[in-house]
């Protein structure tokens, strides 16, 4: 969740000059990536690996690292469309604006639907209720995204 709020907050953050010259593009990778090498310490950390010298210590320590590698996949991964998009806005293909919106929206509906999909995951029948929280959780992480901007930039 808050690998997307970091990138929706880049997206919002990024301006038309830095859509045009490209920066935006190293910008929503360089926000995705950090985000998840930030979640993967934070979890390594929690799970107490490299305290013993001894390796028999933590036999689970590298299914640890694998589970926690696979697990903080989404946050690799909600920079990749925005990026496309500011890529292909640098390339002139289409206005800055239209890609900033659309990252936004994108962004915003990936967040929304979140609730959805854990719903249908672990088995549960979707509801009208779901859809609700998602439109609500999306806004708040909207709010938390411009909040963020007019703070920090």
């Amino acid at each position: 969740m808050y690998g997307n709020i970091t990138v929706l907050s880049a997206a919002i953050a990024v301006g038309p000059e830095q859509i045009r010259h490209g920066a935006a593009v190293g910008a929503v990778l360089a926000t995705g990536f950090l985000t998840f090498l930030a979640h993967v310490l934070a979890h390594v950390v929690s799970h107490g690996l490299g305290q013993g010298v001894d390796e028999s210590e933590h036999p689970a320590s590298r299914e640890v690292v694998r589970e926690v590698l696979a697990t903080a996949r989404p946050i690799a991964t909600a920079a990749l469309i925005p990026a496309a998009l500011y890529l292909v806005a640098w390339l002139g293909w289409v206005p800055p604006i239209w890609v900033q919106t659309s990252s936004i929206l994108i962004l915003a509906v990936r967040i929304g639907f979140v609730g959805l999909f854990m719903q249908r995951f672990s088995g549960v029948a979707l509801t009208l209720r779901a859809l609700w929280a998602g439109v609500a959780l999306a806004f708040v992480a909207l709010a938390i995204g411009i909040v963020k901007v007019l703070l920090t930039h």
